[in-house]
């Protein structure tokens, strides 16, 4: 069977970076230290809907991002896309090194996400508890950030080597979640 165009599976490598950066995002704004303490009241007041929403976020992440690190040879993973488009001859020596460069960079915390894919998420491991499955990848939110980071810089150079545009992270959906829980709190507080 053959393969989408190279410019189609590039462009939509890029988007799954940008997808999970937005569930990240989201998922950090429900989860992380700075803001959880602001809204958990709010979260409180909803908890059915909110008892698993940041999960899905997670999960969502989680699934995006070891896809765009998966070895498997029908995926769209930016391991199979350098080497297509080096051979395409779309890289100079200077670009492919910097990519090289990111891809080594980017790969250690690949592994550590895709230990969450396979053993706690997409293939729940029956060997071992669900707290111990992060416990084995060790990865902290900053390192999944910037794992986001370090695959777009790496789609980007791919894009623009081949004279597509570049792409850019969106944080609008977070702003919009921020401001959804500011509305639910002031309505949570009129109805008391």
């Amino acid at each position: 069977m053959q393969s989408l165009p190279l410019d189609l599976r590039l462009d939509r490598v890029a988007q799954h970076i940008l997808r999970a950066r937005l569930f990240f995002d989201l998922w950090f704004y429900f989860e992380g230290q700075g803001t959880r303490r602001k809204i958990f009241e709010t979260m409180d007041e909803y908890s059915e809907f909110f008892r698993f929403t940041p999960h899905a976020y997670l999960v969502s992440y989680v699934i995006y991002m070891a896809g765009v690190f998966d070895k498997r040879s029908d995926t769209i993973t930016l391991v199979h896309l350098i080497p297509e488009v080096k051979k395409a001859g779309s890289l100079n020596d200077q670009v492919a090194a910097k990519i090289d460069k990111l891809l080594a960079e980017a790969i250690p915390l690949a592994e550590k996400v895709t230990i969450l894919r396979h053993k706690a998420f997409a293939h729940r491991d029956a060997h071992i508890s669900y707290n111990d499955v992060f416990k084995i990848a060790a990865v902290k939110p900053d390192e999944l950030r910037h794992l986001t980071d370090v695959a777009l810089a790496i789609a980007n150079k791919l894009l623009l080597s081949r004279g597509l545009r570049d792409q850019y992270f969106n944080e609008l959906p977070q702003k919009d979640a921020a401001a959804m829980m500011d509305g639910l709190r002031k309505k949570t507080m009129n109805l008391g």
